[in-house]
């Protein structure tokens, strides 16, 4: 799991099988020497055991996601580790493949390669979502590939119009990176959707 210091803002990677599953872990940073919360793996993904054990997923019940990426390698590995959190997988080989899937189907994930398809790639995309019904746009997290930000770098994802960022040489972190980033996207469009309600908006 990648964690980040609220005092000094030091980047910490805490290995998975470390995390506590039924509570919460306090951590002292080591660069400031302040208290950094570690969550416990049951809440960091309310499909916790499905994502350790996707077999035991129907498969007509799995979310799906959508991989957009050019390099063999990296879509590889990408396409390897979304299946393993559970999720049913696509490839798109451009643009035009890719936004003709998105209008057939509902993605819960995409992930993009800054790279995919130099021609109308990554803008024909950007530019789909942003058309799309907020309702809609707001149940797919979008995460960019890319080799110009750091992994979680809000202000870059803000800048980009994705859910979240990751620097490819942190493809090798990829599940811990997801599993994060799923749970929140998640928790946080709960307690959005849970307060329109309660203002009687939906």
């Amino acid at each position: 799991m990648n964690l980040t210091c609220h005092q000094c803002q030091t980047k910490l990677t805490i290995p998975d099988e470390k995390i506590p599953r039924d509570k919460v872990l306090t951590i002292k940073c080591p660069k400031c020497g302040g208290k950094v919360q570690v969550p416990a793996m049951k809440s960091l993904n309310p499909s916790v055991e499905q994502t350790q054990n996707p077999s035991r997923v129907p498969f007509e019940n799995r979310q799906n996601a959508l991989v957009c990426i050019n390099g063999e390698d990296v879509k590889k590995k990408v396409v390897s580790t979304i299946q393993h959190l559970g999720l049913n997988v696509q490839t798109a080989i451009n643009a035009k493949n890719a936004l003709n899937k998105m209008e057939y189907h509902v993605y819960h994930l995409v992930i993009i390669d800054a790279a995919f398809d130099q021609n109308t790639g990554m803008q024909g995309i950007m530019d789909r979502m942003n058309s799309m019904d907020m309702s809609l746009r707001r149940r797919i997290c979008l995460v960019l590939i890319n080799t110009r930000f750091n992994t979680n770098d809000n202000m870059a994802a803000l800048h980009s119009s994705v859910n979240s960022v990751i620097h490819q040489d942190d493809i090798p972190h990829l599940e811990a990176f997801l599993s994060k980033t799923l749970a929140e996207h998640k928790n946080f469009y709960t307690v959005y959707n849970d307060s329109l309600k309660l203002a009687g908006k939906v």
